[in-house]
């Protein structure tokens, strides 16, 4: 068993299991151990609202695919640390940070990871961003994970091989998803063609709402792998069922979501629809694109790389390692929904007897309750001022459509 995949078992796995939850949060840790997002799913543009970056704000956040760690530089921040259970998240961010660094070119940094793939990458990488990184990333991506490694494949050749896009485990669900869409004769990417949010409704009706109708679909969309491919562990299932309507399922859910990401914004400035509809993003206007990838954006992050450090492990041993007043920024994703009880209490103590007041705390769920509220004891919960009607407002502004919830808290 390798560490990654002790450090993921450990996070999803719950004491008081049934045997069926037990097998599925094993083979979760199992799926977990691997390159599962390449990009985060977590709206930016909501973080730095409700975390009102300035100049002496020192964030701790979890990384996924990296992305929202670096529009955080953007702001002009103290610091910002990412961390990760899974490896291959951090390593990824390591890439990202290198290229920064040693590009010459922002053109050359857009191809690697706004196309996500470059007719040069492999001697940019050797000449450029392989000396800067550190020997653990050189290694992730000079070799290739089972089974690639017997046929001498290269992680590093995901920058040729389709292109950085077509990769990952989440990429992976996409692409097998619109290769079933277009088999039964529709064409997702369709939206991208739109001009107004009437159009847009219309091209969700034509071409993304039939699919989940489909028999194929509602065979297929239950199943727990459909779920580990969204990157959702078994007991963050269960939170999404408190979120069914009377006499819905997962399949409504997912149909919901899927119409707010589709026709909730316009699509010209939405990247993460462009993602899930053509699993790109648009390299031609590079106007849904993150605000890290943007031309404007280049010089600062340049400015600021040395800002960002990363680390494989848990946020709460991170805040457990460091001192009082480390962080006053915190970015949990979607982690509270992965997290027992005795975890999230051990996490948010942690928090109130190492930060300040004022210190603000972020994170989304599955579904649309925090369980702050339910599962701290009341001493502890009374430390933290939770902005619930700011959260709601904030809710509605991520463009990224795919959780229920979105939750700002502050030390008290």
């Amino acid at each position: 068993m390798s560490s990654n995949h002790q450090l993921v078992l450990g996070a999803v796995k719950q004491k008081e299991s049934s045997k069926k939850q037990g097998a599925l949060q094993d083979l979760f840790a199992v799926w977990f151990d691997a390159f599962v997002y390449n990009q985060i799913w977590e709206d930016p543009g909501v973080d730095i609202e409700a975390l009102e970056i300035d100049a002496s704000s020192r964030l701790l956040t979890i990384s996924s695919g990296g992305c929202n760690a670096l529009n955080y530089l953007l702001e002009d921040p103290e610091s910002v640390t990412a961390v990760d259970l899974n490896r291959h998240h951090i390593y990824l961010l390591n890439l990202k940070i290198a290229a920064i660094k040693s590009l010459a070119s922002y053109e050359d940094f857009f191809a690697f990871f706004g196309f996500g793939k470059h007719a040069e990458h492999l001697r940019n990488y050797k000449e450029y961003i392989a000396p800067k990184l550190d020997n653990d990333s050189r290694s992730f991506w000079e070799n290739g994970s089972f089974p690639m490694k017997f046929f001498g494949h290269k992680r590093i050749d995901f920058f040729s091989k389709g292109g950085l896009y077509e990769h990952s485990r989440n990429a992976y669900f996409l692409r097998f998803f619109h290769k079933l869409a277009h088999l039964l004769g529709y064409k997702p990417e369709e939206i991208l063609n739109t001009q107004t949010i009437k159009e847009q409704e219309r091209a969700f009706e034509d071409h993304i709402a039939p699919f989940f109708n489909s028999f194929l679909f509602k065979a297929i969309g239950k199943m727990p792998i459909t779920l580990f491919g969204l990157g959702i562990p078994p007991q963050q299932y269960e939170e999404l069922r408190k979120d069914f309507s009377e006499g819905g399922n997962i399949l409504d859910l997912y149909r919901e979501r899927t119409r707010k990401l589709a026709t909730g914004f316009p699509i010209a400035e939405n990247y993460f629809a462009w993602q899930a509809f053509a699993r790109k993003y648009d390299t031609e206007k590079r106007v849904a694109v993150p605000d890290y990838l943007r031309e404007v954006s280049y010089e600062k992050l340049k400015k600021n790389a040395g800002k960002i450090k990363t680390r494989i492990g848990s946020v709460t041993d991170e805040i457990k390692r460091n001192q009082f007043d480390t962080f006053n920024r915190y970015v949990f994703l979607d982690a509270q929904d992965w997290m027992n009880e005795e975890t999230m209490i051990d996490l948010w103590t942690s928090i109130s007897q190492r930060s300040k007041p004022g210190t603000r705390i972020i994170f989304r769920t599955a579904g649309k309750s925090s369980p702050i509220e339910t599962c701290l004891p009341v001493t502890l919960r009374e430390r933290f001022e939770y902005h619930e009607q700011a959260s709601k407002k904030l809710f509605e502004k991520d463009r990224a459509s795919i959780y229920g919830g979105f939750h700002l808290y502050v030390v008290k």
